[in-house]
């Protein structure tokens, strides 16, 4: 199904043959193929246009029918455990994963070096980028049905990932010790926002700064950045 797209370059490919070749793997034709243009168009080009708005408006169409799905799946779970396992599906690595299931990789336009393009983030930008121009190229059902049909249904092992142990302050805790590490999360800022705190937390092994991350729960921050910092690492999937 993913050959076709997986070929498929756009500097040398027209319009009508990336429809064709999206039509495999989203099972329907393309209607306004510029947003899908722009949904493959990173940042790191320079271009005027880039596809920064529809990876915003695709992370919240995402977030939102994920949250929902997980919601009917375990009617008797908490808060807690739902807003868990909705982070692990749309968390940077999973899009990352996804991204690359979907060839998405072959095709992105970026200025990004090849050797460092499985470090940033533009495989999973532009995946959520293109669940934003799926959302305004078809409407809110269509899209809803391609995550829950082509994403979660194919892809994704939702009891798998439930049990999989998501305390990360643990897990870099243990990675430290073993290797005889110091580990520190230092609270880098708390900034009044309305009523609310925005707490900046930075992970620091042996006084070397990895991952930062802000959240209005200190703990949430925390647990956050060690879960990127593992990531970075290379020590979760």
């Amino acid at each position: 199904m993913l050959k076709l797209l997986r070929g498929f370059t756009l500097k040398n490919s027209s319009e009508k043959e990336l429809s064709k070749s999206l039509k495999n793997v989203l099972g329907f034709t393309p209607g306004n193929i510029s947003l899908y243009k722009q949904a493959f168009l990173h940042s790191s080009k320079r271009e005027t246009v880039n596809n920064e708005r529809l990876e915003f408006l695709g992370d919240a169409v995402l977030g939102a029918v994920v949250a929902e799905y997980v919601f009917k799946l375990y009617p008797y779970k908490d808060e807690g455990f739902l807003t868990q396992l909705r982070s692990k599906v749309v968390n940077r690595q999973s899009l990352q994963q996804l991204a690359i299931k979907f060839g998405i990789d072959k095709y992105l336009k970026t200025g990004i070096k090849e050797t460092e393009k499985g470090k940033s983030s533009a495989y999973g930008d532009a995946f959520e980028a293109l669940i934003g121009a799926i959302y305004l190229d078809k409407g809110f059902p269509a899209c809803k049905k391609f995550i829950v049909q082509r994403i979660i249904k194919l892809h994704l092992n939702l009891d798998e990932l439930a049990n999989t142990d998501s305390d990360y302050k643990s897990q870099l805790q243990i990675y430290t010790q073993k290797n005889k590490l110091s580990l520190e999360y230092r609270l880098l800022s708390e900034e009044q926002r309305g009523r609310d705190k925005i707490y900046t937390v930075q992970v620091f092994i042996n006084n070397e700064p990895y991952v930062k991350f802000e959240h209005y729960s200190k703990r949430s921050a925390e647990q956050k950045a060690a879960q990127l910092t593992l990531e970075q690492l290379s020590i979760i999937p």
